[in-house]
């Protein structure tokens, strides 16, 4: 039998992991709004942006944030890949939107003002 060993962790230190860097971003968002007055803003963002890097690496430890993790790099390696328009088409594009929804606002404008002539007609308050 050909048995792929893993190293798996209970799925308490899983939790245990995901809730540690749970408390850390919140001890530092409320550090950040804690030392308001006392702190310059460019000080406070920097250990605020400090605390959230080091409470993702110790989500990434965890099996669910190892995946999600994995999921974030590999959606950027499909984002890569897509060919965006340029300029140019871009451009076209959204001038051809413009032209199609004015030909067809204009055509039905012109089909509810005859339509509301015709039942002006029929009830026989048309001039």
């Amino acid at each position: 039998m050909n048995q792929k060993i893993e190293n798996q962790r209970s799925p308490v230190v899983d939790s245990l992991l995901l809730m540690v860097s749970v408390i850390m971003l919140i001890g530092g968002i409320g550090a950040y709004y804690y030392y308001q007055d006392l702190a310059i803003t460019a000080v406070r963002v920097g250990g605020l942006i400090v605390v959230a890097v080091l409470a993702s690496w110790v989500a990434a430890q965890s099996q669910k944030g190892g995946a999600f993790f994995r999921f974030l790099k590999e959606a950027d390696i499909e984002r890569r890949k897509v060919v965006w328009p340029s300029h140019q088409e871009t451009l076209q594009t959204a001038l051809m939107v413009l032209v199609v929804t004015i030909l067809i606002s204009l055509m039905l404008a012109a089909i509810d003002w005859m339509l509301g002539g015709l039942v002006r007609a029929l009830l026989g308050g048309g001039a």
